[in-house]
């Protein structure tokens, strides 16, 4: 009898669990969503995809992907939401309906066992960073998954194959690449099996024109800042990355050795898992072809332009269980019995050790779900909050630092006066002149209230860090948020009023 692969290699794609244990598990993962969506309070990077969607038209938002170094795709999608008035939380109900989506396709469809699919939909990035957290990246691993799915009806359906892809490309700029790769890897496929028709080519052109519209959003504009002059970018950086792809956590936690240590040892056992899985596919080398060509561009981008945050680590992982998913639509390319049996050995030791990873991650999401549920994530709703129930939001708010924009969505037609770029706003253009302004010194800060605004009723000025001697430059503290706030940060706020 011929061994079977693991990953169940039968050329059609269904549900491989039963819909009972698939709706528990997917209602169970809704529920506590659901509950932490509830106790989150949003930080800056999530308001300014909402501010920009809302103040701005369709063609100023395009123009506004080269300062924000992401296609539009997300912002297309608040649009209606934000355009219409309706409330904040719009964006992350949108953004965990997403998550569901993602977590529905993943259980039913993929190829993988019922405790591989608990440990990954209940661990970190699943279960909090790319659910709880409304960025673009939970839009990216939809599509993926969607993409895997259907793949095997690629060729039969070719222009929803293509389209699919056309829209991973315009989701982040690290979706660019696996989208590219899958273009070139389905371009290749209808060349090598010689596709008869045209919709085929049709389906290469629509994914060309995906990765183009991307392409021209991320262009540069002459003011656009180069981040990798003061932002460091090692070339350890991918190491790094997969480290926190399998372990999304700082150390070991263990006393007898140093941080550093600990982290050195997660990187060394993360990498060795890396290459693990990558040799179970070696014996498919169009799976392994685009998985590496993917890889590059994401390593390109955390070793030479960006070094990025677990948002963008935990794509590693996606990346890994999608050509796991995928890899089950090709034969080996060795058909010796011994060859398939040391290929059947490494898949199941990948699976095996990534749930060893996921069940730690599991254990960690468990402790940040904690922390989401009891502490804020950002101070900034509170913040609004005092200012909108004292009626402040009258008043003219001054603010020092981008992370005061996490304030705005929640008042209707507010603008802060920044004093960087001294100039009213709402989400920031990280161009030069955000840079040139970004570490303006208090003294500076109040010389150009000195200048804009000679007369002080009516004045507020919103900080992310404590006035030393507040009494001596004209204003007082009137509300402080710096308590147990845990987000990224973390965003703590200070705001002081104008003494006439």
């Amino acid at each position: 009898m011929s061994p079977k692969n693991i990953l169940d290699n039968n050329n059609t794609t269904k549900k491989n669990t039963s819909f009972v244990m698939a709706t528990f598990l997917i209602l169970l993962y809704s529920a506590i969503q659901i509950v932490l969506l509830l106790h989150h309070e949003p930080w800056e990077d999530e308001a300014q995809a909402w501010l920009i969607a809302r103040d701005l038209d369709i063609v100023s938002i395009f123009r506004q992907m080269s300062y924000e170094g992401s296609p539009a795709l997300w912002h297309m999608l608040l649009l209606p939401f934000a355009k219409t008035g309706l409330p904040y939380i719009s964006e992350f109900i949108l953004h965990l309906i997403i998550a569901v989506a993602a977590v529905t396709v993943f259980v039913l469809y993929a190829p993988f066992s019922n405790l591989t699919k608990v440990l990954f939909i209940f661990s970190y990035y699943m279960a909090y960073e790319y659910s709880i957290i409304a960025r673009t990246y939970s839009l990216s691993i939809l599509l993926v998954f969607l993409i895997a799915a259907l793949y095997n009806k690629r060729f039969e359906y070719p222009l929803w194959h293509a389209f699919l892809i056309f829209l991973l490309f315009n989701t982040n700029v690290h979706s660019f690449f696996i989208s590219f790769s899958l273009t070139i890897l389905f371009a290749w496929e209808i060349y090598r099996n010689s596709v008869q028709g045209g919709k085929p080519k049709i389906a290469v052109l629509v994914m060309c024109l995906g990765g183009l519209l991307s392409f021209f959003q991320l262009l540069p504009q002459p003011d656009t800042v180069d981040y990798r002059t003061f932002i460091a970018c090692p070339l350890p950086a991918p190491f790094i990355a997969t480290a926190n792809a399998f372990f999304p956590w700082e150390a070991l936690f263990c006393p007898l050795i140093t941080q550093v240590e600990q982290r050195l040892i997660l990187i060394t056992i993360a990498v060795l898992i890396f290459f693990i899985v990558i040799s179970s596919l070696s014996k498919k080398p169009v799976v392994l072809f685009m998985l590496l060509l993917s890889f590059s561009g994401l390593f390109y981008i955390f070793a030479f332009q960006y070094h990025g945050a677990r948002r963008h680590h935990g794509l590693i992982l996606i990346l890994l269980l999608f050509a796991l998913w995928i890899s089950r639509y090709y034969r080996d390319s060795q058909n010796k019995l011994s060859n398939k049996m040391k290929h059947i050995k490494l898949a199941r030791l990948s699976i095996g050790l990534i749930n060893v990873c996921l069940a730690l991650s599991l254990l960690y999401a468990s402790g940040i779900q904690y922390l989401e549920y009891k502490y804020p994530f950002s101070g900034a709703k509170e913040m609004a909050d005092f200012i909108m129930k004292n009626h402040l939001d009258q008043y003219t708010i001054i603010a020092t630092r981008s992370q005061a924009a996490a304030l705005l969505p929640y008042f209707t037609e507010k603008k802060f006066w920044y004093a960087g770029i001294g100039a009213y706003g709402t989400f920031v253009t990280y161009n030069k002149k955000y840079l040139a302004g970004k570490e303006i010194s208090n003294e500076q800060v109040f010389s150009k209230i000195e200048k804009a605004f000679p007369d002080k009723s009516h004045l507020l000025l919103l900080l992310t860090k404590p006035l030393d001697f507040s009494e001596s430059h004209g204003f007082k503290l009137l509300y402080k948020v710096d308590k147990d706030i845990f987000g990224y940060g973390p965003e703590k706020f200070y705001l002081y009023e104008a003494i006439s």
